[in-house]
């Protein structure tokens, strides 16, 4: 299959995923529950998982190798269904996480935190989209790469960590999201094993 045809399928899922942007325009922030805040505040800030939670930036782009078109088309359906449904919860319940990013503290890669922190985004999403996108990827490319399934799943589970380690997200967005990158694998397994 050739990559102008790749890209096509995938161009929907790239643009429902730049709509996570738009919705701090249309809705403001509410305080986060206390028990959200509470649990944030045991989890230690590791200043260098930054790296990690950049790996997502590279996931999003890892579809491109999936090699079947059917299964691609799959891929990116489920894909956009759950960016819809991470998106319809962000904007019933936009917590605001500014809390937990204040406690960020000067460190090597301040540059790279503040890269993906902007003044009018103080509301990451719950669920995780970087945490549900992560694991339905990864999950995906290690059935698509067996030999590598290690690689694949090693960086989903850095991009989980990373998502609370680096203090931009509460942790139960990341367990969340998680819940629901295993949910979309399923019923991407699911589906590709339908038509096969």
């Amino acid at each position: 299959m050739r990559l102008i045809k790749r890209v096509k399928i995938l161009a929907p899922f790239w643009l429902v995923s730049l709509c996570y942007f738009i919705i701090p325009f249309i809705r403001d922030p509410i305080l986060p529950p206390e028990y959200f805040v509470n649990m944030a505040a045991a989890v230690p800030f590791v200043w260098w998982m930054i790296i990690p939670y950049y790996l997502y930036y590279i996931s999003i782009i890892l579809p491109l190798l999936v090699r079947d078109v059917h299964r691609l088309k799959i891929l990116n359906k489920v894909a956009v269904i759950l960016l819809l449904v991470a998106y319809s919860i962000f904007i019933i319940w936009p917590i605001s996480c500014e809390s937990i990013l204040m406690t960020r503290t000067p460190n090597p890669l301040s540059f790279m935190h503040g890269m993906v922190t902007f003044p009018w985004l103080y509301q990451n999403a719950f669920p995780s989209v970087h945490v549900i996108i992560g694991t339905f990827i990864g999950g995906i490319m290690g059935r698509e790469y067996p030999q590598k399934k290690w690689l694949f799943w090693l960086g989903a589970g850095l991009i989980f960590f990373a998502t609370f380690l680096t203090k931009q997200h509460f942790i139960m967005d990341a367990i969340f999201g998680l819940i629901l990158g295993l949910i979309g694998l399923y019923l991407w397994d699911k589906q590709t094993r339908r038509a096969a």
